[in-house]
């Protein structure tokens, strides 16, 4: 692993990361690439097994697109008759696990002429540096950071709202981190820019940009699950009825400041507190801005409703 920051291809990334905080799907990875695909996490059964999302979608009854999110699949309208509605776990976001970032750096290593030569960018939000080891009956102590004191106070790749730590090496050091810290990098790309992986600490895809055939053979690989985009594909509308479900229970919160939403996969209830401060749900609380010249209070329930729900019914990580 090599630490020393090359501004040339810091530069190219940075160049290319435009888009970043589009609508677009592939707006996280670098534009210009004649094909993307989105790498979706698997979810988890009880067990710990990975389920694929198709799998989702076939046992929910929803339907899967190249641009859905995972709530697309996991939360139908409606439990389907004689079948149980699927009730594992939310995949991982921010990262992907070994056995995809094995498979996916074994490809991308036939896909590039410079294997050997790959940069890394590591998002500096992971607080690897201020992890602390707490033992019982013992004080917390903190945990040697893994980063070099010399690279946290060094050059970064930049965009606006992304701080992206650089290392170099061979494709396999795409794995690094797997051991200690379960983190795949964010931005990986090689020395000729044959392809790209890019991925976020908030999302639960990770996408790749490169050649048509990559792509194609991505998407037919039996290990991942990969679905080919356009650059400027947008993540499909909410549900329909968690339109409903947020509307109705947010006139009842407007009404009589009490709301349960009733779903195929549990219910989700809300109060406003009694001085009105806080939105109340499954022993979490969320403060209200009672100065409503910037939000309304309709708006401000209308996305608090729809968080709890999403992080309630475990459809997020």
């Amino acid at each position: 692993m090599n630490w020393i920051f090359d501004p040339n291809e810091a530069a190219w990334m940075e160049n290319r990361l435009k888009n970043f905080w589009s609508r677009a799907l592939a707006g996280i990875a670098p534009s210009g690439f004649p094909a993307y695909g989105r790498l979706l996490h698997p979810a988890r059964a009880d067990d710990g097994q990975p389920v694929r999302w198709s799998a989702v979608a076939q046992q929910n009854g929803t339907d899967l697109s190249p641009s859905s999110d995972f709530l697309h699949v996991a939360l139908p309208e409606k439990s389907l008759s004689g079948r149980p509605v699927w009730t594992g776990h939310a995949p991982r976001i921010g990262t992907l696990e070994s056995p995809l970032a094995e498979r996916l750096t074994e490809l991308l290593k036939a896909h590039t002429t410079t294997p050997s030569h790959v940069s890394f960018g590591l998002w500096d939000g992971l607080g690897w540096d201020r992890t602390m080891r707490v033992s019982p009956g013992h004080a917390s102590e903190p945990v040697p950071d893994p980063i070099p004191q010399d690279v946290r106070g060094g050059p970064r790749i930049r965009i606006p709202g992304r701080d992206y730590l650089y290392y170099s090496g061979p494709v396999e050091e795409a794995l690094a981190w797997m051991p200690t810290q379960h983190q795949t990098p964010h931005l990986w790309w090689p020395k000729d820019r044959a392809w790209a992986v890019a991925g976020d600490a908030d999302l639960p895809w990770t996408i790749i940009a490169g050649s048509q055939d990559l792509i194609d053979q991505l998407a037919q690989d039996p290990v991942l699950e990969v679905l080919a985009i356009a650059e400027d594909a947008r993540l499909d509308s909410q549900p329909r009825w968690l339109d409903a479900w947020i509307a109705q229970a947010v006139q009842d919160l407007m009404a009589s400041r009490e709301a349960t939403v009733d779903t195929p996969l549990g219910s989700v209830s809300f109060r406003i507190s009694g001085d009105g401060q806080w939105l109340e749900s499954g022993g979490g609380r969320t403060g209200l801005h009672t100065d409503h010249r910037r939000k309304s209070l309709e708006e401000q329930l209308t996305s608090y409703v729809r968080g709890h729900i999403i992080s309630g019914l475990r459809l997020y990580d």
